[in-house]
């Protein structure tokens, strides 16, 4: 899923490199095409409204994290984007501090990705407002417009949904999310020994259920996604039962 292809987009933004799977572009618009078409112009405006509301979403998280490789562990990173999301990766691999304060650390690491998100989330919310009292009409009355007003207040509010639910879906404790990086943390501060599996156990329960809740919904896409998360975690917990012995 993260090799090179002839068709990745590769650019640098504020001094990372960051690439562009073609896969994140297709899983992206599966999820923005959920909904009845009714009028395909409308459609097809909305899908790419959807598109790059999430690009810019995804992309301001994944610099919360590259950001703190580069200030806090003084390593560089890079940026890719692929059919799960996004990811950012160190260059080379970062040195964990020790302690209480090395745990701190990694948890603002992890929990830096989902923070620029809601700090993304609130900086649109308050163009949003002004937007709309600017332009002195209601989005929602006019959702169904093709005018210039109506298809940036839709651009702000979706970056403002995406980065919301984007940020919380990923501190759910369920590795390799964001969440699940950070109980592993703890989990392992606190117990050395067990830490990874019970971290590992309470990500693959925490999937299960939310798979569960998806699959209750119809939201079949996210059922499978959880579904995948669970037999991840499950893979690497009867691995480490195995070592064990």
């Amino acid at each position: 899923m993260f090799q090179s292809t002839p068709y990745d987009i590769n650019f640098h933004f504020l001094g990372f490199p960051i690439r562009i799977h073609p896969l994140f572009w297709l899983i992206i618009a599966l999820l923005g095409t959920n909904r009845v078409i009714t009028d395909m112009a409308l459609f097809f405006i909305e899908l790419i409204i959807w598109i790059a509301a999430a690009f810019v979403s995804i992309l301001v998280h994944e610099l919360g994290h590259a950001l703190v490789f580069r200030h806090v562990y003084r390593v560089p990173s890079q940026i890719v984007f692929h059919g799960m999301g996004g990811m950012t990766i160190p260059v080379v691999p970062h040195q964990k501090r020790s302690g209480f304060f090395g745990l701190l650390c990694e948890v603002f690491l992890s929990a830096a990705g989902p923070l620029a998100g809601f700090v993304l989330a609130g900086c649109f919310f308050i163009l949003f407002e002004l937007w709309t009292q600017h332009v002195n009409e209601s989005f929602f009355d006019n959702v169904n417009e093709l005018s210039a007003p109506s298809l940036i207040a839709s651009f702000m509010l979706s970056v403002i949904l995406i980065s919301i639910i984007w940020g919380i879906f990923n501190l759910l404790p369920i590795y390799p999310m964001d969440g699940g990086h950070i109980s592993r943390e703890i989990f392992s501060f606190f117990s050395p020994r067990n830490g990874v599996a019970n971290s590992l156990i309470l990500s693959m329960m925490t999937a299960i259920l939310f798979a569960f809740l998806a699959f209750r919904f119809g939201q079949f896409f996210v059922t499978f996604l959880f579904a995948y998360f669970a037999y991840q975690n499950y893979q690497e917990l009867s691995f480490r039962s195995f070592r064990r012995w």
